[in-house]
């Protein structure tokens, strides 16, 4: 009896939660980090303000098939399922095929694959990690280790710049290699280490001459210096979450026979799961934050045994499905049952965006708005260009290197909100403020015209601001080219 013979049932369902996330995937409109993104692609570069650019490369890359959203999707769930082989392929080191293959079933049957929907950098991270993982762990298993460790270093250096939490993976693999081979570990590691240097160097010469953007974001901006231990309570509902409470208990009844797989899956889970716990002291830990780590979490379900398996597998498929069917249910329902929500206007301009943007289009060229959020959706929506403009938020700065304000002086301009617009924000920029309303089902959205926009005004009140919190580089970092110090400011 062959695998899909054996497991054709459990097939079955896997294929009904695909078909689930398919049919999301289809309706579920753009979301603001997805639009986000899709900016990146549409303006290549080295690299870009929030992280390393890898997400944005894809973008760009995949636009010369499609502009849709939904092809970018697709490559979510391709991602899922190339996550899952390698759980098997890491899993018939230790177990027979039949329970890696079950193991590998059981992921994508878990809520986490169900929630692998949106096209963003944790899904390229989780992507290039875990085939580079697996190419790292195999190379130290074979005589022709080299080719291998080589194609190690690319993808876990293609993961590095997707996403700098591709570190906590990159030593826990060192860590894993040390442990089991000793000093026979030192050749792969050099080889792995070697070419990952090259993707290294690129993003330090990006950050060096584009003002340490991605250190400054996510090292000085970001983080949060007052202790908050409530935030654990996150973490560990997200691990919770994650293992599902019925697998968590089914590990804590099963025995852990030692081996390589174990040792992996300790180090990984080790090294991450620790940092997290630390970073939670302080921060709001993300769920997006562990999927490049969530391989090995299931990874762990081959100690468990075949029965505790089946009902695992059961579980998992009702819970998940219970995700699927109440997203699909909640984007069925009409919009009128969403009329009095507080996000009811951002609802409406990913729903019903053909008519926000008939509304916008006399003003394309010279629209903005004061989120990245509104103005990344409506930019790929309506297929124009909008930037931000009067936020001081860490987020969204890219159209801080899009945007030379200086060309803004003197002229009009339009900003789109959809929320209020305080006559008081824009008042101090502009010699006058002419704010209208237009209604798309019963949302109202804001428009107002700046005349006269003042650089000055604007300099002293945002860009002084930015400088200040986002492009003051410390002195321990090298002097390099600053795109903002050399805009504004010399």
């Amino acid at each position: 009896m062959t695998l899909l013979q054996k497991y054709r049932k459990a097939l079955l369902a896997v294929a009904l939660i695909l078909l689930t996330k398919l049919v999301i995937l289809v309706m579920l409109p753009i979301t603001g980090d997805e639009a986000y993104f899709v900016k990146w692609g549409q303006n290549l570069m080295m690299g870009y303000y929030d992280h390393p650019p890898m997400v944005g490369w894809l973008i760009y890359l995949m636009r010369f098939i499609s502009h849709d959203v939904i092809l970018y999707r697709l490559f979510s769930v391709m991602s899922a399922v190339v996550m899952a082989y390698v759980i098997y392929l890491l899993a018939i080191r230790s177990v027979s095929k039949e329970k890696a293959f079950y193991v590998a079933l059981i992921f994508l049957a878990s809520p986490i694959d169900m929630l692998m929907l949106l096209f963003t950098n944790d899904i390229a991270l989780a992507f290039f990690g875990t085939i580079g993982a697996y190419l790292f762990v195999s190379a130290l298993e074979r005589e022709a280790w080299w080719k291998r460790a080589l194609g190690a270093g690319v993808f876990l250096g293609l993961a590095f710049l997707s996403k700098y939490f591709a570190v906590f993976l990159i030593f826990a693999l060192y860590l894993y290699a040390l442990i089991t081979l000793r000093q026979k570990a030192i050749k792969p590691i050099l080889l792995v280490t070697t070419v990952l240097l090259l993707f290294v160097a690129q993003n330090l010469y990006f950050n060096y001459n584009s003002c340490w953007n991605n250190i400054m974001f996510n090292f000085i901006a970001r983080p949060k210096s007052e202790y908050h231990p409530e935030l654990l309570l996150v973490f560990f509902g997200i691990v919770l979450y994650l293992f599902t409470p019925w697998g968590l208990w089914m590990l804590v009844k099963s025995g852990f026979q030692r081996g390589r797989t174990l040792t992996l899956i300790t180090a990984v889970l080790g090294v991450s799961l620790t940092i997290f716990f630390v970073v939670s002291l302080k921060n709001t830990v993300g769920l997006h934050w562990f999927l490049l780590f969530v391989p090995y979490m299931y990874l762990l379900f081959v100690f468990v045994d075949e029965a505790r398996l089946n009902r695992l597998f059961t579980y998992n498929v009702i819970f998940t499905m219970l995700h699927g069917l109440i997203v699909v249910t909640v984007l069925l329902l009409p919009l009128s049952l969403f009329e009095k929500s507080s996000s009811y206007s951002s609802i409406v301009y990913g729903v019903k965006a053909e008519e926000v943007c008939k509304e916008l289009e006399p003003y394309r060229g010279n629209l903005f708005s004061l989120g990245y959020t509104p103005a990344s959706v409506v930019s790929y929506n309506c297929d124009m260009k909008v930037h931000m403009l009067f936020n001081n938020s860490k987020y969204g700065r890219l159209d801080d290197a899009l945007v030379d304000v200086r060309t803004l002086d003197k002229k009009d301009i339009m900003i789109f909100n959809h929320r209020s617009i305080a006559e008081s924000e824009l008042s101090d920029v502009c010699e006058a403020v002419k704010i209208e309303t237009f209604e798309v089902a019963k949302a109202t959205f804001y428009l107002a015209k700046c005349e006269n926009f003042s650089y000055e005004t604007y300099k002293a009140k945002y860009l002084d601001v930015q400088r200040k919190k986002f492009y003051n580089i410390p002195s321990w970092l090298p002097k390099g080219k600053c795109y903002f110090e050399e805009r504004y400011y010399r």
